[in-house]
């Protein structure tokens, strides 16, 4: 044959055995998987150890608001005390000071930052306290104050509301309700309600109680206080009484409350005031978090009591990981990749109804970092913030214990048959 059909054929050949079969079966059965995908969902009874509650993270005085609550089986009360006024004050631009003889009114400026629209007729007690409360003041100190030293009645908060403008023109007090439905109250002293004494500076120290026609729960802050006072203004042989606005601000503000925290005894809690946070430890199989793909994680609790507080107070949890677990100190890891959340509900869960907590990113994350603690903190979002608290059976009470929940696809088998 001629060289030149010789190639041709080669190329005939070569091309007929490179043609694709699409429609052959597979020809690599060595290399098939030898199983199927599988999930498991598993209950890990008893994987939870070493649990334990503990009190004192955010005291009352540190809580950022003021809790006033008239509730079944807890009564709580804002105090706070208001900067000195001073003795003498300075009229002009120069040096020379006048002294106050006394005062004509005062305005405090209150924010209530949560409330339940819910209660009606809520209404706020003004009354005035033993000066020099701090941190150390208890409900028990204030008792005889909070009972004989009304400063001012009760003033309606949903009446004034109601009003024109918000404002009642005879006492003086206003309320406005704004986009973030904060309600700013102004309350209207007189020189009788809210007296100047020369002797302590025009120091005052004062208290609020709240009330309404079924339960009250509210968060305030003190915003200022703004003194309408009279000088004595001397200028030669002339003496001129001046009247003149001085605004102060608070140098302490907290709450009390009674009857305090029962002791937790085998309970695990979290939220209250001073704030609770419960510590859970996991033991979760290095089988699971080494060689397999965690879809879902869920931490299940019962109650041991139903959730304490009003409608209003409803509350998130947390579920933090630690950096090290140093017990009660532990540190935790504000990250939203490693924290979970679930909404507790007053009146919603009952004493035997059970709670569970999605803590997928906390297990996500020990699956990618075997020398993390398997540790869990439990806290109150909004912590010292809130007088709710919910209540949990620990391992101390097998029948009743934390349950740990995983749902995991273990390692697909890869390889040779």
């Amino acid at each position: 044959m001629r060289p030149g059909r010789i190639l041709w054929l080669a190329a005939v050949v070569g091309a007929a055995a490179c043609v694709e079969r699409a429609t052959a079966p597979a020809t690599c059965p060595a290399y098939c998987p030898s199983g199927s995908l599988t999930v498991v969902d598993t209950l890990l009874r008893g994987a939870v150890s070493r649990d334990s509650a503990y009190r004192g993270y955010v005291p009352a005085f540190r809580a950022g608001v003021m809790l006033a609550a008239a509730l079944p089986g807890i009564d709580s009360r804002a105090i706070f005390q208001l900067a000195p006024l001073g003795v003498r004050v300075a009229l002009g631009t120069d040096t020379t000071t006048s002294p106050i003889v006394g005062v004509d009114s005062l305005r405090l400026f209150l924010s209530i930052t949560r409330r339940d629209t819910a209660a009606h007729n809520l209404t706020l007690a003004l009354y005035r306290l033993p000066l020099g409360i701090d941190s150390t003041t208890t409900f028990a100190d204030l008792a005889g104050a909070f009972t004989d030293s009304l400063a001012k009645d009760s003033v309606n908060i949903d009446s004034l509301l109601a009003r024109p403008n918000g404002k009642d023109t005879l006492t003086g007090d206003s309320v406005a309700v704004d986009t973030t439905k904060r309600v700013a109250v102004v309350m209207k002293l007189d020189s009788s309600q809210a007296p100047y004494a020369s002797a302590d500076s025009g120091k005052l120290a004062l208290g609020i109680r709240v009330g309404a026609d079924s339960l009250a729960s509210i968060a305030l802050t003190v915003d200022t206080i703004r003194w309408f006072v009279k000088v004595d203004s001397i200028h030669g042989s002339d003496t001129t009484l001046v009247h003149k606005l001085y605004a102060r601000g608070v140098t302490f503000r907290s709450f009390v409350f009674d009857p305090p925290p029962a002791p937790f005894g085998s309970m695990l809690a979290v939220g209250g005031v001073p704030s609770a946070r419960s510590i859970l430890r996991l033991s979760v199989p290095r089988a699971i978090l080494d060689s397999s793909q965690i879809i879902r994680g869920t931490l299940i609790l019962v109650p041991a009591v139903p959730a304490s507080g009003a409608p209003a107070d409803s509350f998130k949890i947390e579920a933090h990981t630690v950096l090290a677990d140093f017990g009660a100190k532990s540190p935790l890891v504000f990250d939203a990749t490693r924290t979970d959340t679930a909404l507790i509900r007053i009146g919603a869960t009952g004493a035997t109804d059970t709670l569970t907590i999605e803590i997928t990113n906390l297990v996500q994350f020990w699956a990618t970092d075997t020398l993390a603690p398997t540790t869990v903190m439990l806290r109150s979002q909004a912590e010292g913030a809130n007088l709710a608290e919910i209540r949990f059976f620990s391992s101390a009470t097998p029948a009743s214990a934390p349950v740990l929940r995983l749902t995991y696809a273990p390692r697909f088998p890869f390889g040779l048959r």
